[in-house]
């Protein structure tokens, strides 16, 4: 039983430390903005390269933010009102949401 306890310890490390060194990574796609923004603890979301440029989330969001760039959708983080639409109605779940994990 030890060993099984262990053992998921060893996963819960992995995962948490490949999630830290993962994050400079995600928000350097996103832009300095979006870096701003996660410092102050605000979700941010950034659309994936598996984009297919379908638009919806073009549509679907109340600001304007997103907007068709080097072939697929991108979020402009300066008009982004962080209401995760374009995250919910994504049919390809290609947007991503991201928070401060030190909040």
């Amino acid at each position: 039983m030890d060993s099984e306890k262990l053992n998921l310890t060893r996963r819960k490390f992995m995962l948490v430390s490949s999630a830290a060194i993962a994050a400079p990574f995600v928000l350097e796609l996103a832009g300095p903005v979006a870096l701003a923004k996660w410092e102050a603890g605000e979700k941010i979301y950034y659309i994936g390269h598996d984009c297919m440029g379908c638009q919806v989330c073009r549509m679907m969001c109340p600001a304007g933010a997103v907007h068709y760039g080097d072939n697929r959708n991108e979020i402009d983080q300066e008009k982004c009102e962080h209401c995760g639409t374009c995250y919910e109605n994504c049919p390809i779940s290609v947007i991503s949401e991201t928070s401060n994990p030190s909040l």
